[in-house]
């Protein structure tokens, strides 16, 4: 297996062979966002390539200018190339390549279709957005993924700056309650897979503490 950076075009060759409609709409979201906000040549999208030269998996990401953190947008991998741990092999790539840059943080929303994906890598919330995201925010790993378990239990919002924290709390202050009625639904039935891993009473604690 090895790992690719695509350009515009070849990203939209690469989609296009997506069969499931619900993938092939997220990669079209992605290509929206990136045309949008940012910058294809700076930052292109990861891909993974299987033994079989498929493309498996597909990864958006950018680096802030003071290095202080890698956001992770977008993580896809197609129906039909699900269930071989693609997603874990690109992020795992990710964080390798760029353990020596300096990056102090990093953070992700996460969708609720993909909790248990990122449960499993040992990841916590801090709250949920207007478009039933869930945030998280950590040190960046020192060298690999496998930290990142240790790296939440070590975590303590003191680490991010007051400002920042006011900044973070904007976006997720309104906690679900503004959420569409199916995400609302979405929402309560996370709820499970959540327990002990939502700090939301947490983050408003620090919020509190700061006003």
């Amino acid at each position: 297996m090895k790992v690719i950076e695509l350009n515009r075009d070849e990203y939209l060759i690469s989609v296009k062979k997506i069969a499931d409609f619900k993938s092939l709409s997220f990669s079209k979201s992605a290509l929206e966002w990136w045309d949008n906000y940012y910058s294809w040549e700076k930052f292109p999208p990861l891909c993974l390539v299987n033994d079989k030269k498929k493309h498996v998996c597909y990864l958006f990401y950018t680096i802030s200018k003071d290095n202080e953190y890698l956001t992770i947008h977008n993580l896809l991998t197609p129906n039909k190339h699900r269930s071989f741990g693609y997603a874990y092999k690109l992020l795992k790539y990710l964080f390798s390549h760029f353990s020596g840059n300096k990056i102090r943080r990093f953070k992700m929303n996460c969708v609720s279709s993909s909790l248990d994906f990122y449960n499993k890598l040992g990841l916590e919330y801090w709250g949920i957005n207007n478009l039933s995201q869930y945030y998280c925010d950590f040190k960046m790993p020192i060298s690999d993924i496998s930290e990142i378990p240790q790296i939440v239990k070590d975590s303590n919002l003191r680490e991010i700056s007051d400002e920042k924290i006011m900044q973070i709390f904007e976006k997720l202050k309104n906690n679900g309650t503004q959420l569409e009625e199916k995400m609302i639904n979405k929402f309560e039935e996370s709820k499970e897979k959540l327990e002990g891993k939502y700090h939301f009473d947490l983050f408003l604690k620090r919020v509190d503490e700061i006003k």
